[in-house]
């Protein structure tokens, strides 16, 4: 049913795709604006790591055999190692790019996801429209507060993920090389759903309550875990799907999927927190959900919380 509302409730507000589509665009044109500073040293590590990884021959040879891939994959993240030694050739170079790649470019992405669940909280409590402008500068300093916190809160998990992609590519073994496909789409999406199970209603609790942002989190926490499992099972169905097509689409994915991921994950959060919270919402202009009532999805031990 999460899934299935998700989905209901960005088809009616589709719109609010483009619009992020749009920001999301402004935030790339900028961070690179400001990588352009050193774009020559960047440019050089690129070509440098792009002949060492021997990345052209993923284009020289078919896509759909497990050795194939497994190569594919292995190239990739050799490329992205030695791109990152040879930046670091200059430490201050290197030091610029990772604050720039890992907190502020990821930073201005999270203030947009705010502004999207602001604009959803007005949709979904009463069938509300308000435009991405008047919300974003409404909500700029909740949205900065939020997203300073959540790029560093995220880091370690991110971190993490990475490291799970450098070691399946490191095991040197000819059977793996078939599975390790399958390995690179279930490893990174079950970690990725992990994270999402933790930090589901993080923005949805500031959005709707407008607590300090610590608080937000446990409240939102809490209310993710009441439904842990099933938050868990759709967060990995989504993530599973747009990794799946990402690989099968490839450049494609850019177009087609990127631009509808990051809407579709904010309005799960949003669907997720109501649900949990028994709060009635709007799934489309026609149609209202009751949940279940707060005291009804919480377990006897935690009825002390209702009052």
């Amino acid at each position: 049913m999460m899934f299935k509302n998700t989905v209901k409730l960005l088809c009616a507000n589709f719109d609010k795709v483009w619009k992020l589509l749009v920001y999301h665009v402004l935030c790339i044109g900028v961070y690179v604006a400001f990588l352009a500073i050193f774009h020559e040293f960047y440019i050089e590590a690129f070509n440098v790591a792009f002949a060492e990884a021997e990345v052209a021959n993923i284009f020289q040879s078919g896509t759909f055999y497990g050795s194939t891939i497994a190569n594919a994959l292995t190239s990739i993240v050799d490329f992205v190692l030695i791109f990152f030694r040879e930046i670091f050739a200059n430490v201050w170079i290197g030091l610029y790019f990772c604050l720039f790649t890992f907190y502020i470019f990821p930073l201005t992405i999270n203030i947009g996801k705010v502004v999207i669940c602001e604009m959803m909280y007005g949709y979904m409590s009463s069938c509300q429209k308000q435009s991405f402008t008047g919300t974003f500068l409404k909500t700029l300093k909740t949205s900065l507060a939020y997203s300073s916190l959540k790029v560093l809160y995220a880091l370690p998990f991110n971190a993490l993920i990475c490291l799970s992609m450098w070691g399946l590519t490191r095991i040197d073994n000819q059977i793996f090389d078939y599975i390790m496909p399958f390995a690179f789409v279930i490893v990174p999406s079950l970690l990725i759903a992990f994270k999402e199970t933790f930090n589901v209603g993080w923005a949805p609790a500031k959005v709707v309550y407008n607590h300090n942002i610590v608080s937000s989190y446990y409240i939102g926490m809490r209310a993710g875990l009441r439904r842990g499992a099933r938050v868990f099972s759709t967060a990995f169905i989504i993530y599973l799907l747009a990794i799946v097509l990402s690989i099968v689409l490839g450049l494609y994915a850019i177009i087609i999927i990127l631009p509808i991921l990051s809407p579709t994950v904010y309005i799960f959060e949003m669907v997720v927190f109501f649900s949990s919270q028994g709060m009635r919402f709007y799934v489309d202009n026609d149609t209202i959900l009751s949940p279940k009532r707060l005291e009804e999805n919480d377990k006897i031990e935690d009825a002390k919380y209702i009052l």
